[in-house]
């Protein structure tokens, strides 16, 4: 049985219910993670844990450069 299926992280048939009638066909909205909708949808494959969470992320690469920080040839 695969980790990630119909029950995963529902503990209860309440929750089943409630996820199979309100929520299963919705679209996934995280407005907080940076990552493009298309990589999550596909299940893009990062090469590593440093791609995952800079690739996209302007925010990050700025506080990376900022004041005497990393330099920019680095990153």
């Amino acid at each position: 049985m695969a980790l990630i299926n119909e029950r995963f992280m529902i503990s209860n048939d309440r929750g089943v219910k409630l996820y199979n009638d309100m929520a299963k066909n919705l679209p996934i909205i995280d407005y907080h993670c940076h990552l493009e909708a298309k990589d999550i949808y596909e299940n893009n494959a990062f090469a590593n844990i440093s791609e995952l969470w800079l690739a996209g992320d302007h925010y990050k690469w700025r506080a990376m450069r900022a004041k005497e920080g990393a330099n920019k040839s680095l990153i």
